[in-house]
């Protein structure tokens, strides 16, 4: 790293973690800390990372491209590394496997939990532990205090706790988005769940909720929680700002999505717009849409109706081609997949896998290779080769610790046994992401 002076020896930064709390009221620490979890959630994003002014207080110039940031952020990561000697379960080891896994191997929250045997919840926690380890470290190695000018401590000063909560909020989403999965949802029992939830209060204020069938719907690919909690956002608001009022819901497909529309009407004006908690309440149902790839847009109409339209991507099933040759394996992964976007096929041999490959063109591959007949590895090279299956991303997964083999090999991702549904979906996801990108 040019310009850098040494850091602290990671085996001692725990007795430094709390620096960053003893200094949380300098706020260009504060902004500091925001732009670094920005750039580690970015980290293989270059249009994003280039926009990230950790370019400036590093010094590093953007004409080398965003690949010499990640090359820093990669390397302050690694060297937190502890010595050999120091025990797996101490601290030094959990920080850097959660900055590693997370950040530079882009696991999910629920795979890196899985591997550090601790609850999501505990990893939140040690999500934010070892980012101000990372940051302190940076901080200290490139002299940051000196370095930040007085225009940014001072703009972080006159935010103030708007942007204390707006980067939390942030960090929530981000959370929600890492944690996650991505399932197929029926929007028509999301729907009636909603209402039923919201129907005490339209009683208690006297709104008349009028609700078109919801039957025959296609599925929608969405996060539950944040679907959900974006459509009792949005009914809720509805319902208060028009007591003695009526709201009308119906839903309806498109090609390739799904609209639910929320028409509110009142006997008084609203003209002048919709009161501000109100507004921030469809704000927020807005940001959670965002997190399936939905949208959500509000109009309004001669001062007495306004409406909502939420529009969520349908369903595009994506069948998911198993193979190993233990029929337990294949059962679980089956019921991992049941109710999701990812139609089952299962191969319990490699002749028989490379059968339906080849005429059931599957959109993604998970395999084993410890396999009987022709050798894992062979079979992931014969996939890569052979025309009607190289473009067909294939993740390995086995107990072995192979994962430098795989990739070489041409495997798009590598999983170690056992598996957890929401790790096993999660690294489904993040192929299908790239998959329905590169199509359109």
């Amino acid at each position: 790293m040019s310009g850098a002076c040494c850091g602290p020896n990671p085996a001692q930064l725990w007795t430094k973690v709390g620096h960053l709390a003893e200094v949380s009221g300098n706020p260009a620490r504060a902004r500091f800390m925001q732009e670094l979890r920005s750039a580690l959630h970015h980290l293989y994003e270059p249009t994003e990372l280039l926009k990230s002014p950790l370019f400036d207080l590093f010094e590093i110039s953007r004409q080398r491209g965003a690949s010499a940031l990640e090359a820093v952020l990669v390397e302050a990561i690694q060297g937190l590394k502890p010595a050999p000697d120091i025990p797996r379960r101490a601290k030094p080891w959990r920080t850097y496997s959660t900055l590693f896994h997370l950040y530079v191997q882009q696991f999910s929250q629920a795979e890196v939990a899985n591997a550090l045997a601790i609850s999501t919840r505990q990893l939140r926690r040690q999500e934010r532990l070892a980012l101000q380890v990372l940051a302190d470290d940076l901080w200290a190695r490139y002299g940051l205090q000196s370095k930040l000018s007085e225009q940014w401590a001072a703009a972080a000063r006159e935010a103030g706790a708007a942007d204390s909560g707006t980067a939390g909020r942030q960090q929530e989403l981000e959370w929600l988005e890492r944690s996650t999965p991505t399932g197929a949802v029926h929007i028509g029992e999301m729907l009636d769940a909603v209402l039923k939830t919201i129907a005490p209060l339209s009683q208690t204020l006297g709104v008349r909720i009028d609700c078109e069938s919801l039957q025959h719907l296609p599925r929608v690919a969405a996060r539950v929680p944040t679907i959900r909690q974006a459509l009792l956002n949005t009914l809720t608001a509805a319902i208060r700002c028009v007591p003695e009022g009526r709201v009308h819901v119906a839903a309806g497909a498109q090609p390739g999505k799904v609209c639910v529309d929320v028409d509110v009407e009142s006997t008084r004006s609203l003209a002048t717009g919709l009161p501000g908690d109100y507004v921030e309440s469809l704000e927020m149902a807005r940001q959670l849409m965002d997190l399936s790839g939905g949208a959500l847009e509000a109009t309004f109409d001669h001062g007495r109706l306004f409406t909502v339209r939420i529009t969520l991507p349908a369903v595009e099933q994506l069948a998911v081609l198993v193979i190993d040759d233990n029929a337990d394996t294949r059962q679980l992964f089956q019921r991992y997949l049941t109710g999701s976007r990812y139609p089952f096929i299962g191969a319990g041999e490699p002749q028989q896998a490379l059968a339906l490959a080849e005429e059931l063109s599957p959109r993604i591959i998970v395999m084993d290779v410890m396999l009987p007949g022709i050798d894992g590895w062979e079979l992931l090279g014969y996939l890569r080769e052979h025309p009607k299956t190289c473009d067909i991303p294939v993740i390995v997964c086995t107990i072995l610790p192979e994962e430098q083999l795989a990739l070489a090999l041409g495997a798009a991702a590598f999983m170690r046994k056992p598996v957890s549904r929401d790790a096993f979906l999660s690294a489904l996801d993040r192929q299908a992401a790239i998959l329905l990108k590169g199509s359109r």
